[in-house]
């Protein structure tokens, strides 16, 4: 029996865009931005007009794999965020890189709050799992030895 046709096609909550996915994978896995060649702003994520100077004669640029913690939380919203079951408490962090951009992330194998000025780097690391239960990976921080 056909389903289909007795109670139409039955649609999916969200899906995986691998098309998407591949387009974003340079910024999500290699931390890749935007370096706009008329007035020479850099940005990440990346961008395709320059919000400073608005050109469009933007570069890919390979933004700072290392820099300094400005401030630091725990993240703890009392109840499991979807995909993140597995994890109770995070650790979060503002991150000024060493070329000047600022960025939120997660500080990987590491629960306490860190003072300002401490030095991380860039690593790759399971960040969540998908609706359809994939891993999903990406950028995080950790403390520089």
């Amino acid at each position: 029996m056909n389903f289909d046709n007795l109670y139409g096609p039955i649609p999916k909550v969200e899906t995986h865009n691998t098309v998407r996915a591949f387009k974003e994978k340079d910024g999500r896995y290699r931390l890749i931005g935007s370096q706009c060649a008329d007035c020479g702003q850099i940005w990440f994520p990346r961008r395709f007009i320059c919000p400073k100077c608005h050109g469009q004669n933007l570069q890919p640029y390979a933004c700072a794999q290392g820099g300094e913690i400005v401030v630091s939380w725990v993240d703890n919203m009392g109840f499991p965020t979807i995909g993140y079951e597995d994890i109770d408490d995070r650790l979060i962090a503002m991150i000024r890189l060493d070329d000047g951009i600022h960025i939120i992330a997660e500080i990987a194998e590491c629960k306490r709050v860190l003072p300002k000025g401490t030095r991380v780097q860039l690593v790759i690391r399971q960040q969540k799992r998908d609706d359809t239960g994939n891993l999903v990976y990406g950028y995080k921080f950790k403390i520089s030895e």
